[in-house]
């Protein structure tokens, strides 16, 4: 009766946690902590709870996922976060170009998976909105030419003329934008994909070995980050929403809601920082940004940092395309 009671908990808690990516960025983040301390069957353990318990997983973390397999040469496990990354829209050029991920081609058990490329690179297509990919691309393509004019534009117009105009299409970009969230969920990487351009070696194999793999898609992010750098009302009850389902990313949500913090005005709301790209100037409020972090799964503030001066380090020494990437 007691294993019966033991194994209905845990069915339990795994059913509650299904959908629930708040919790899931909390056992990525974990799984950092694993990967430094150079733990990865811990973590590879981490990850197969996400791979049985969530239906979509981040591209960038179907590929860390990858990584971790291939530094701790799990070939079995490898094979299936192959699959995985394909799915979720990962390009087979990355996985040759990465020099922890090119490993896995040697494996004689990932062949089938190769064969397959294509018609798991449909599975991907067929469950993204290409029609709304296609709208998001367009108006971020219109948002970067009136924000282009604002930053190098003639400098006695930026502030007036192209700035103005900046700002009107902002207004009008978030009303299209609030419009899609109510309609299909934020226009993320669950609901339109990956950004057309990591499609194209050419263009971004530069990058890649630079940078490391940065598989995110922002577009809708950062053009609400624009209409957020003016006080502007809030629409945080539908974007902890989005966090909570998975479309919109943990740091997505916090970095908003730190440009309304920063920007805002208090007829709009009492804003909070999360300290992820405008920090707090008051350090007495440490404790509770700690709380608002945690509550949306981020890691904590020190954790962040360190792990982006490891990503400054690695670039420094030319080898962010050699190391298993982190949040």
């Amino acid at each position: 009766m007691r294993i019966r009671l033991i194994i209905l908990t845990i069915l339990l808690s795994i059913n509650l946690f299904a959908h629930d990516y708040i919790e899931y960025q909390r056992i990525i983040n974990r799984v950092d902590e694993d990967v430094i301390s150079k733990k990865y069957y811990l973590a590879i353990e981490r990850l197969d709870s996400l791979y049985e318990n969530f239906d979509f997983i981040y591209s960038r973390h179907c590929f860390k996922a990858l990584q971790i397999c291939c530094k701790s040469q799990d070939s079995i496990n490898a094979k299936k976060w192959l699959e995985k990354s394909f799915i979720q829209g990962v390009p087979i050029w990355m996985i040759r170009t990465n020099d922890l991920t090119k490993i896995v081609l040697n494996y004689s058990n990932i062949q089938s998976t190769i064969k397959q490329y294509d018609s798991l690179r449909n599975i991907y297509y067929s469950s993204i909105n290409l029609d709304l990919r296609n709208k998001i691309d367009s108006l971020f393509e219109i948002d970067q030419e009136y924000t282009q004019k604002v930053n190098d534009g003639f400098f006695l117009l930026r502030h007036t003329y192209y700035g103005l105009r900046w700002l009107k299409n902002n207004k009008i970009q978030f009303e299209i934008l609030n419009s899609i969230i109510d309609q299909y969920g934020f226009p993320g990487e669950r609901i339109i994909g990956l950004p057309k351009s990591i499609e194209d070696s050419t263009k971004t194999i530069k990058y890649l070995k630079f940078y490391g793999p940065i598989l995110r898609e922002t577009n809708a992010y950062i053009m609400l980050i624009h209409y957020y750098s003016n006080p502007r009302a809030d629409i945080n009850s539908k974007l902890l929403e989005n966090v909570k389902l998975g479309n919109l990313p943990p740091y997505q949500y916090g970095a908003l809601n730190d440009f309304m913090a920063r920007w805002g005005k208090k007829k709009y709301g009492d804003y909070k920082y999360y300290n992820i790209w405008h920090k707090d100037p008051d350090n007495l409020n440490e404790d509770e940004i700690k709380l608002r972090r945690n509550s949306i799964g981020l890691n904590s503030y020190e954790q962040q940092n360190r792990n982006m001066l490891i990503w400054r380090e690695r670039r420094k020494n030319d080898i962010a395309n050699s190391e298993i990437i982190l949040e």
